[in-house]
């Protein structure tokens, strides 16, 4: 397993357990405001991520490690979601009141039932994973402390000394 993976799976694992409480809690009548949390969760896994990883890491953690490590933990919560979430989004919701809430915007829209569970269960799935690489981005300059590049340039030369050093000696 890549060094990278591990802490993205933690993290992912994290996300798409969150994703799935919050589809059952929306069950609950007066807790659905709980359901506005599925656009943090995203950004915490990403920054989880990236601390999990910058404790780990023997090298300074750069942005792009950042925006991967997010993007992964993003994957991995989303498939979570997908296999698990949007099923029990459909047994605890159920498609007819997303159905009724799609007929009140726009009456001739033409998809209906279980498609426009999955297709609206994929652009979430797109979403956390774009969130989650935010909160990658976010997450490097939070926890990277470490000063100096990767490949940091040697030191200059000095070539304003002739031959034999500064006081002219072995001429």
């Amino acid at each position: 397993m890549t060094d990278k993976l591990k802490p993205a799976m933690i993290a992912g694992g994290a996300l798409g357990l969150l994703l799935v409480l919050t589809a059952l809690i929306a069950a609950v009548p007066f807790l659905r405001l709980l359901g506005c949390c599925n656009c943090l969760w995203p950004v915490a896994c990403g920054v989880l991520a990236t601390m999990l990883y910058v404790k780990g890491s023997p090298t300074p953690v750069t942005v792009l490690d950042g925006t991967i490590l997010g993007a992964l933990a993003g994957v991995f919560g989303g498939v979570i979601y997908l296999i698990i979430g949007l099923p029990i989004s459909y047994f605890v919701n159920g498609v007819e009141a997303m159905d009724m809430q799609v007929r009140q915007f726009n009456p001739d829209f033409p998809l209906t039932g279980v498609f426009l569970l999955v297709i609206s269960g994929i652009v979430g799935f797109v979403i956390f994973v774009v969130l989650s690489t935010i909160g990658g981005l976010i997450g490097v300059p939070i926890f990277e402390k470490r000063k100096g590049a990767i490949n940091a340039p040697p030191p200059p030369q000095d070539f304003s000394v002739g031959p034999g050093g500064p006081h002219g000696i072995g001429l």
